[in-house]
């Protein structure tokens, strides 16, 4: 079980340093003009995306937001004496999409 949570935090957290990172690397290169340096006073809009129901211009869910759910059961068994390990695994998934 503590596997299964592991997982999932590793999932979000890099999934997080990804859209950051990517964030940033479009912020610099739209945010630097010709003189090659940074306007920090630039408007967002050039960073960031258009509000819509699902979104709003701070990037906090929308009225319309929705997210997916998956539990993990995992169940590992380690046997020193045979050098051998064995498990299982459920996955349940609850689609939460209004489609």
């Amino acid at each position: 079980m503590a596997l299964g949570h592991a997982f999932r935090i590793g999932f979000g957290t890099a999934l997080f340093a990804v859209l950051v990172a990517s964030a940033h690397g479009h912020a610099q290169t739209s945010a630097v003009n010709k003189a090659g340096w940074v306007d920090k006073f630039r408007q967002l809009d050039e960073t960031w995306p258009t509000a819509n129901t699902y979104r709003t211009a701070s990037g906090a869910p929308g009225k319309d937001y929705w997210q997916q759910k998956v539990d993990y059961d995992i169940k590992v068994a380690l046997n020193d004496d045979k050098q051998s390990i064995a498990g299982s695994e459920t996955i349940t998934y609850k689609n939460n999409s209004p489609d």
